[in-house]
């Protein structure tokens, strides 16, 4: 167990989102009394009221219109298969870790709790509810950082227990041989329908690399190279995720990878540095966050064949959630 993990991180800004006051101006919106019905999209919201950084619904015929308020408070949140995770800071002063992962149900009830040490940075849940991925920064607040460290675990949301407690104890090959190095970051978690595969990205000596790998074998192995917060679409054939243009100290493009042929296609509508693990919308759309002075941060949409131009699907708003009929 690293030293690090043992330490609190202190409170070190993520992103405008995840910082932004109530006092941050933002459009008022009507609330339903009751759950939208399914599909509906879940995020965090930035709003200046007694909303903030609790988890709306909004239905996906109208992600701007009316919100149902839940009573979760979290940095960020994801659902699928019925069931949710929440990172979030501990209620009250007397527990012995200030970050929690809340598992909780479609009726927004507390299940179980996980203590997380460092600051909440991605969260997935694989489609049918079984595992869930968490990652935090243990050192440093951004992946432009040099010496950042992540920790990235994976939960079993059916027993309550801890399946990967650092994917650092993944067996990983490349090229069919072992891979191993002192560096190795991981980060970015993204599960596939089998309820077993995941993808991840994994960094070591200055490059970054996507990797395939089992829940149950804890094994992995690199398929591709330079890939960053991968996010698997829902027919599981592409992946989209943040690429670095222009060096260390470039800016993050959005990117498709074609599993099968390994083609890669820029988004280049999209002209801004996104620093998100994208949420896919539909099989031709995905979501991303970007900080905005006005409202902390908006929730933008994109067509991933450049046909359309990026636009504001959810003003003041981070962290969404596709939740499917099941």
């Amino acid at each position: 167990m690293r030293i690090a993990r043992r330490l609190l991180a202190a409170c070190i800004v993520l992103t405008a989102a995840c910082t932004s006051t109530p006092g941050t101006p933002a459009r008022s919106r009507s609330r339903l009394a009751s759950p939208p019905p399914a599909p509906y999209l879940m995020f965090v919201a930035v709003p200046s009221n007694d909303a903030f950084k609790h988890v709306v619904l909004a239905s996906l015929s109208d992600p701007a219109g009316a919100v149902f308020v839940t009573p979760l408070v979290c940095e960020r949140v994801y659902f699928a298969g019925g069931r949710g995770l929440c990172l979030a800071e501990a209620s009250v002063d007397d527990l012995p870790v200030r970050q929690w992962a809340v598992a909780f149900d479609g009726s927004f009830a507390t299940k179980h709790r996980f203590p997380l040490y460092g600051v909440p940075s991605r969260v997935r849940i694989s489609p049918g509810g079984h595992w869930a991925a968490t990652t935090l920064f243990e050192n440093g607040h951004s992946y432009a950082e040099r010496g950042f460290s992540t920790m990235t675990r994976v939960f079993d949301l059916e027993a309550n227990t801890v399946a990967i407690d650092d994917l650092e104890e993944l067996a990983v090959t490349r090229n069919r041989a072992v891979f191993k190095a002192p560096d190795f970051n991981f980060w970015g978690v993204t599960f596939a329908r089998d309820a077993d595969t995941f993808y991840a990205t994994l960094a070591s000596g200055d490059r970054d690399y996507l990797i395939k790998g089992a829940v149950t074998t804890k094994s992995a192995s690199v398929i591709h190279e330079g890939v960053e917060c991968p996010s698997l679409s829902p027919d599981n054939r592409r992946i989209a995720f943040k690429k670095r243009i222009g060096g260390a100290r470039g800016w993050w493009q959005i990117v498709v990878l074609d599993l099968e042929t390994m083609a890669e296609k820029p988004m280049w509508s999209e002209t801004r540095s996104v620093d998100d693990q994208v949420e896919w919308l539909d099989a031709a759309h995905v979501m991303y966050h970007l900080a905005n002075g006005a409202t902390g941060a908006d929730i933008w949409v994109a067509a991933v064949d450049g046909s359309t131009p990026p636009r504001i699907l959810v003003p003041g708003g981070y962290s969404p959630a596709v939740v499917p009929l099941r």
